[in-house]
């Protein structure tokens, strides 16, 4: 490192601009790096503590944050939707998703009212789909309101 350069991170390569965007949707939707390190599937393998490393730059790194915003306005709308759809469900969320009784089977209008009336809750870029995969999901192991 020359006299008067910024060190450069070794692992500068290894974020890629949509890894840096899940990284921010999730810990925006669940407020925990331990849930995001282990819930997130990222495009490499990454410990928890680089996430956390990560997560620190992009906040107080002015150099880091500037690179990484500017790459991750680079990615093609169709890139970021997809990334968007991969954001972990938050706990309020799924606390509305299990109150959607266990039978019979809703349908996406039902999901489709629940975006509706919780838009406050629900991330920006969930669709009725999406509720309705996720809430098979809650069912599938028993965490719905009326099941035991």
């Amino acid at each position: 490192v020359r006299r008067g350069s910024p060190a450069v991170p070794r692992d500068l390569g290894r974020w890629k601009p949509a890894d840096d965007l899940l990284l921010i949707n999730a810990v925006l939707q669940t407020n925990d790096l331990t849930s995001v390190h282990l819930g997130v599937k990222f495009s490499c393998r990454f410990t928890l503590r680089e996430i956390q490393e990560r997560w620190y730059s992009l906040l107080y790194d002015p150099v880091i944050c500037k690179l990484s915003c500017q790459a991750m306005r680079q990615l093609h709308p169709e890139a970021v939707a997809a990334i968007q759809s991969k954001v972990l469900f938050s706990k309020a969320e799924e606390q509305l998703l299990t109150r959607v009784p266990s039978s019979p089977a809703p349908s996406l209008d039902t999901f489709q009212e629940l975006l509706l009336r919780h838009p406050d809750v629900f991330y920006p870029a969930r669709t009725p789909k999406a509720l309705q995969l996720h809430w098979q999901l809650l069912r599938q192991y028993h965490l719905l309101q009326d099941q035991t």
